[in-house]
């Protein structure tokens, strides 16, 4: 019977998002659900709460503000032409729109989120992919697939938590889900080649890199350890795809413009690496919060604000770019024909107003998986799972991961469960549980806040909830197939 209560918050959750209730009534009314639940049915001593909010609710802060600071960079880069820019830059060098999807697929976005994690992929590849030409519905859902790196993002702190709550070696269990995540990958590969319906030697580039970033991270995992592997892997496409279709577009569009334009995620990538360096080599709070993707994610954006006048000049006309000229509406044109900065008021006004939905949702979903987990709810909920029929394991870290849009809300849901689940199964537990973490890595990018993130960057307006409807359905089909053949090898093949 507690089994089934725990259930509870979840249904209400997932049948309010079925009526399509905004993502935050969900949220609320799922994390209202899961508090009831646990007043009612399992009580917790107060120490326990105490101690679990001061571990989890540092996370939640973090989380938020690096979607935040996320959307107000996407928007600052938008404002002053250079996301056009590099855009344009992707185009040029590219033969086909499809090879550009696929860099952006299997290269930029999973090395975004390796770095930063939480989503921040999404913010870098959906307005690329929105000027590579990609319709609002297909930028917005292939952005989302570019997440399939999500056990090595931010540097693995989801994996890490699974390891430590199971009992495993955190390499152990990178390298583990490396192998089992060759399904995610392929899942991934397949959705992008309905969408793209690309000729044969696109969809060769496409299968290229694909293979690319599936055998770097599995190398990397097992060469360097789990923390960099994700890093290591879309490295390996964008420089095996972007640098020979550079040589064959004779660097044309390698220019000042594109490197001022991809300043500020460098000094985002390079400053994350290296206060993480340091913190390993003087730990302290303050080297802690340094190095902490909010706080790089602030200084990004102050870069790019710094760098906005000359950055609006040529964004506008875009390296490559076959846009006819055009006044953008965040440049002021002098009569000397020079661009002054964009106002950039307006834009963090914008960013901040979709980003209060979309934040309370998260939170909202993070705080029912922490309720859910402290009160020994999820635990409940597991012990549902019929002994040896692990075909159903990896749908708990799947349901845990759309719930709190994180494999790091979902390991902690679940870990320890699926590690007694795969107990005197052929599979065994280091497996069942790096099934899980593949599982329910990919399944975050169906989190309803994170859809309704990539659909708001794509350009859709708060009155399109067609476009968010059509992008979490589809979201959902794709999460469900690779969550079906992961459960499926799970049972039989593993």
């Amino acid at each position: 019977m507690t089994g089934l209560l725990a259930f509870v918050p979840i249904l209400l959750a997932v049948a309010l998002l079925a009526f399509r209730a905004p993502t935050w009534v969900s949220a609320v009314a799922g994390l209202a659900g899961a508090g009831l639940c646990a007043v009612l049915a399992f009580p917790t001593p107060l120490p326990v709460i105490t101690q679990a909010a001061g571990d989890y609710f540092p996370l939640i802060a973090e989380v938020v503000l690096i979607l935040l600071f996320g959307m107000m960079l996407a928007g600052i880069l938008e404002a002053t032409g250079a996301m056009r820019t590099i855009s344009a830059s992707v185009e040029s060098m590219v033969p086909s729109r499809s090879l550009g999807v696929a860099l952006v697929v299997f290269g930029l976005v999973p090395f975004a989120e390796s770095v930063t994690g939480f989503g921040i992929g999404v913010t870098i590849g959906v307005p690329i992919l929105r000027h590579l030409g990609c319709s609002l519905r297909h930028s917005a859902l292939l952005g989302l697939l570019g997440l399939v790196a999500v056990p090595w993002g931010a540097l693995g702190p989801g994996t890490t938590v699974a390891a430590a709550l199971a009992g495993f070696d955190v390499d152990a269990l990178g390298l583990s889900t490396a192998w089992v995540n060759a399904i995610p990958v392929a899942v991934v590969l397949c959705s992008v080649l309905v969408l793209m319906r690309p000729r044969l030697g696109s969809a060769l580039g496409m299968i290229g890199a694909a293979g690319l970033l599936w055998g770097g991270i599995l190398l990397a995992n097992r060469l360097l350890g789990m923390a960099p592997a994700g890093i290591i892997g879309s490295l390996v496409v964008i420089v095996g795809l972007g640098v020979p279709l550079a040589v064959r577009a004779r660097f044309a569009a390698v220019t000042a413009a594109l490197g001022r334009a991809v300043l500020p995620y460098g000094v985002l990538t390079l400053g994350i690496l290296a206060a993480r360096e340091l913190l390993a080599v003087f730990p302290s709070p303050l080297m802690e919060s340094l190095a902490s993707p909010p706080f790089w994610l602030a200084v990004a954006c102050l870069v790019a604000a710094l760098s906005r006048t000359r950055g609006a000049k040529n964004g506008q006309r875009g390296a490559g770019s076959t846009d006819s000229p055009r006044v953008d509406e965040s440049t002021d044109e002098r009569s000397d024909g020079a661009s002054s900065p964009p106002p950039l008021r307006p834009v963090i006004v914008r960013a901040v107003r979709a980003w209060v939905p979309i934040g309370a949702a998260t939170a909202a979903f993070m705080l029912m998986g922490w309720v859910m987990t402290t009160s020994g709810m999820s635990t409940a909920f597991g012990d549902l799972l019929p002994t040896g029929l692990l075909v159903l394991a990896p749908w708990l870290s799947t349901i845990g991961a759309v719930l709190t849009g994180s494999n790091t809300g979902s390991n902690a849901m679940f870990a320890s469960t699926l590690a007694v689940a795969g107990e005197g199964t052929a599979a065994g537990p280091l497996t069942a549980v790096a099934a899980g973490n593949a599982a329910g890595s990919l399944a975050a990018l169906a989190a309803p806040p994170r859809v309704a993130m990539a659909v708001q960057l794509s350009g859709a307006g708060a009155a399109d909830a067609r476009d968010g409807s059509w992008v979490l359905s589809r979201a959902f089909l794709i999460v469900g197939l690779n969550t079906l053949a992961i459960g499926l090898w799970l049972q039989f093949l593993a």
